[in-house]
């Protein structure tokens, strides 16, 4: 455990632990952090990088650390020894954001209300590690953000908020991530004031039909790489969802290129010429045939080269003797 001078700011009795670890759930804490007392803060253990054998603080610690906050690390919070260690903050509510690991029933007993858990979905629709990526990946129309009441089960509970967004067109993973955070510290503000103002926290009955249960697979890197069989429209899905991190890749000319930002064209007359086909490049993009529809690239990078517009591609592969119209890219 690491323990630190606690801040002094005049902030609500209200006691609550906070679990997290991505940068998503330190959006949260930092918010919090302006008008709730956390008493401590449970995440994962630091990373230590092979290349340079640095220990990396995940964004939750950092936040921690500078606000003088108690941190418990562990990828076993379950134990009974982690399990005594959280009891000893007689905490209020603990609130669980993208923390990673499923916790038992006996840390949802510690607090005295209750645990509730932010997830970037409109549950019970894609509970799980990728919430946000996979609803892009599945063209869905619409996500969200979902607090509920937690149970012991994934992802489950008795949902007390919901926030729906429409997914435009243009939207990515990045964006995504940051506009759920901010509908998802705004929903625990109002649940936490709820609570504080001593009101009634409805619950929010779904109809059978509304929402169907899926789940959201953490991604696999395997599933970034571009086939060009597919259609126009499932690879745009896969740029919007893997941007940007970790990026939908295609190898040609024995090197990998991802592609940040695409749009899809339909031509009215079927085009005469195979998956992966170059159809035209210029300063307004490369246009790739696809098994239904042109892919047409706007924003590509290079392998440990920085992103580029396509003028600046075009300069780059000027004298490379490669992507001619006519070529067809070889991972089919």
């Amino acid at each position: 455990m690491i323990k630190c001078i606690k801040n002094k700011q005049k902030k609500y009795k209200m006691n609550i632990i906070f679990m997290g670890t991505s940068l998503f759930a330190s959006i949260h804490l930092q918010k919090l952090l302006i008008k709730y007392n956390i008493s401590c803060v449970i995440t994962k253990p630091n990373i230590c990088t092979k290349k340079r054998n640095r220990v990396i603080n995940n964004p939750v610690t950092t936040i921690a650390l500078e606000n003088g906050i108690d941190i418990l690390q562990t990828l076993e919070p379950n134990s009974l020894l982690f399990i005594n260690s959280i009891k000893q903050y007689r905490c209020d509510i603990i609130i669980v954001v993208d923390y990673g690991i499923i916790i038992s029933q006996d840390i949802l007993d510690i607090p005295r209300m209750f645990c509730m858990n932010v997830h970037a979905s409109l549950l019970p629709r894609w509970r799980g590690a990728a919430p946000i990526q996979r609803a892009l990946l599945a063209n869905d129309n619409y996500t969200g953000i979902t607090i509920i009441k937690m149970d012991a089960l994934l992802d489950h509970g008795d949902i007390i908020y919901q926030y729906i967004y429409r997914i435009h067109s243009n939207d990515n993973y990045g964006f995504l991530y940051k506009k759920l955070s901010t509908y998802g510290i705004n929903g625990l503000i109002f649940i936490l004031n709820k609570i504080k103002n001593r009101e009634k926290i409805s619950l929010i009955i779904q109809k059978k039909t509304y929402i169907k249960t899926t789940y959201a697979a953490k991604i696999n890197k395997k599933e970034c790489e571009i086939k060009w069989l597919w259609s126009a429209y499932k690879i745009n899905s896969m740029i919007r969802a893997f941007n940007p991190y970790p990026g939908a890749y295609f190898i040609a000319y024995d090197e990998r290129y991802k592609i940040l930002i695409s749009e899809v064209i339909l031509y009215t007359n079927k085009i005469m010429h195979p998956y992966g086909c170059i159809l035209s490049i210029n300063k307004y993009g490369m246009q790739i045939n696809t098994s239904d529809g042109v892919l047409n690239v706007k924003i590509i990078q290079p392998s440990n080269k920085k992103k580029m517009d396509m003028i600046t591609f075009i300069n780059f592969i000027k004298n490379k003797h490669i992507f001619h119209i006519g070529s067809r890219l070889n991972n089919l």
